[in-house]
């Protein structure tokens, strides 16, 4: 960290399901300062504050002027006071044990895809993998979603002022459709064991792993434990005709939720995918697959077929949109 001034260090964390990412940059210099990430597996912590103390003794206690952190829940609490139970993890991050741990009033804790949505402005072209066709209305919404150990959504509008406002939600939780045969009879039987189904239920780690189940059950056939990563590899070397339908269905499901979030939030300025699963797949994700699904919107289908939508493909996204946050809270 030598190149970082001591006066413009800030701390970035990106607290996943199975993984807490952190880095720390230099405030003045921008996401080109961030460090190479510190990544543990949070089942090995009982709480977030045993894993930031072990981050801070590994990187020798640095002083930090600033920290954004970004969990997968929703935020609650005013800001100063702000709090976040993890959805798929069994701890809370508040400010005030940032705040008290780092020596720091200037912390602030964001929902993971409220960070990687402040990022989409910053990506290179590189760091980017454009789905079929379109092009960015530059005055447009911003809109990402990915799935890995959930469904995260977020967004951006212009402000008119040459920066942007934060659509924050839970869009992950809203209810989505099957749209033939086929994937009705997966939606009943997602139904019948969940008793509720919404996006994250299919577009999701655990919802790769269910559609797998749903599909041995349909053909008559024993369903063994075998987990998202499995499944894909499995497609990936045509070893298995159920996991290549499981990773099909769900490639056309991201491509409905996809399209559902460009509708919902005006997202002219594009549509981008990140998260933990799509990007690693390479090769195994059909663009093609997923763009018809996503223009796939019947009599709507002239207003979505214009945006374009991408795939991020820039290591740590979450990070480089805490480095813009946590810059912000310096210049206040």
């Amino acid at each position: 960290m030598e190149h970082i001034k001591d006066g413009s260090r800030v701390l970035v964390a990106d607290i996943g399901g199975t993984y807490a990412r952190f880095s720390y940059a230099d405030a003045s210099l921008g996401v080109s300062s961030l460090t190479p990430p510190f990544v543990l597996e949070t089942e090995g912590f009982a709480s977030f504050g045993d894993v930031l103390q072990e981050v801070m003794d590994e990187t020798g206690r640095p002083g930090v002027n600033a920290a954004a952190i970004c969990g997968a829940g929703p935020v609650v609490g005013d800001e100063g006071s702000a709090a976040i139970d993890m959805t798929n993890c069994p701890w809370t991050l508040t400010e005030a044990e940032l705040k008290e741990r780092l020596g720091t009033s200037r912390v602030r804790l964001v929902n993971d895809f409220a960070a990687i949505a402040h990022a989409l402005p910053l990506f290179d072209d590189e760091e980017l993998l454009q789905l079929g066709t379109g092009a960015p209305d530059r005055e447009g919404p911003l809109a990402v979603l990915g799935a890995g150990t959930g469904l995260g959504v977020a967004g951006l509008v212009p402000d008119g002022k040459g920066s942007y406002a934060l659509i924050d939600g839970e869009g992950g939780h809203a209810d989505i459709a099957p749209a033939n045969t086929r994937e009705i009879a997966i939606y009943e039987r997602l139904l019948r064991r969940f008793g509720h189904v919404n996006a994250e239920t299919i577009l999701s780690g655990s919802g790769l792993e269910a559609l797998h189940d749903a599909l041995c059950e349909m053909e008559g056939l024993k369903s063994e434990p075998v987990s998202a990563a499995e499944i894909a590899a499995r497609a990936a070397t045509g070893g298995e005709p159920v996991s290549a339908e499981a990773v099909h269905c769900f490639t056309s499901w991201l491509g409905a939720a996809a399209a559902n979030v460009a509708l919902t939030m005006g997202a002219t300025g594009g549509v981008y995918i990140a998260g933990g699963i799509v990007p690693r797949w390479g090769g195994l994700f059909e663009a093609n697959r997923f763009r018809t699904r996503f223009e796939d919107r019947g009599k709507i289908s002239a207003y979505v077929k214009p945006i374009p939508t991408y795939l991020v493909v820039a290591p740590d996204p979450a990070l480089k949109g805490l480095v813009k946050i946590a810059s912000g809270l310096l210049a206040t």
